[in-house]
C-alpha cells in the first residue's frame, strides 16, 4: 500500500494534536535510521483547523506548519504512524497552546549540530555532549515537551541527552497512547 493510500485510509482518525512519525527515503532519513536502529526518522504534531490537518514540526526551514496532505506526497516510498494520546480535551488544549507558543516569538531554526553529535552517540557509542539551547531543535526535540506533558512517554524517555523521532515508539506509554498504523 503506498502512503498516500495509507493516509488516505487513516485520514478519519487523526486529531488534532496527534503526534505523526515518518519514515523517509532520502539520504539523511536512511542515515538517521541506520545510526539509531530506527524505522522513523522524523516527527511532528498534527493540527487541524477547521477541518484542514497540518503538521507542525521542525525541520531545515525552521518551526513551521505545512497542510499533512502535501508532506504526505513528499514521502513517496515511505511510511508513516500516527501516536494518540489519551487525555483530556482540556490537557491536550493546553499542551498544544504551550507547543505552539515556543516558537510563536522566535525563529527556531534546525540544530544541525547537536542533531549529529547525537548520531554519531547512537551509532558508535560515542558520549558527545549534547549542549541545548533555546533558538535550536531537532523535531523530535521540538516536540518533546508536549509528548512528556500529556504523559505520551515513560519516564526512560526523559533521561536522553536528545530525543530522536524512534525514541516516541521505544518509550511509548501503553496506557497512555494509541498507535494508528
Amino acid at each position: 500500500m503506498s502512503i498516500k493510500d495509507k493516509y488516505i485510509r487513516v485520514r478519519p482518525y487523526i486529531k488534532d494534536g496527534d503526534l505523526i512519525l515518518f519514515r523517509g527515503r532520502s539520504l539523511l532519513s536512511r542515515i538517521i535510521q541506520w545510526s539509531d536502529k530506527a524505522h522513523y526518522n522524523h516527527i511532528g504534531v498534527v493540527i487541524n483547523k477547521f477541518g484542514a490537518l497540518y503538521i507542525v514540526d521542525s525541520n531545515e526551514r525552521g518551526v513551521q506548519a505545512d497542510r499533512l496532505s502535501w508532506r504526505i506526497s513528499k514521502h513517496r516510498g515511505g511510511d508513516f504512524a500516527i501516536i494518540q494520546s489519551i487525555t483530556t480535551d482540556m490537557e491536550l488544549r493546553y499542551e498544544l497552546h504551550r507547543l505552539l507558543n515556543k516558537s510563536d516569538d522566535k525563529w527556531i531554526k534546525y540544530d544541525y549540530l547537536n542533531g549529529f553529535k547525537e548520531l554519531l552517540n547512537r551509532a558508535f557509542k560515542l558520549k558527545l555532549r549534547i549542549t541545548k539551547r533555546d533558538e535550536h531543535d531537532i523535531c523530535s526535540d521540538y516536540v518533546s515537551e508536549y509528548a512528556v506533558g500529556l504523559k505520551m512517554v515513560t519516564e526512560e524517555f526523559t533521561k536522553r541527552p536528545i530525543q530522536f523521532p524512534q525514541d516516541y515508539m521505544r518509550y511509548r506509554d501503553l496506557h497512555n497512547t494509541i498507535i494508528i498504523n
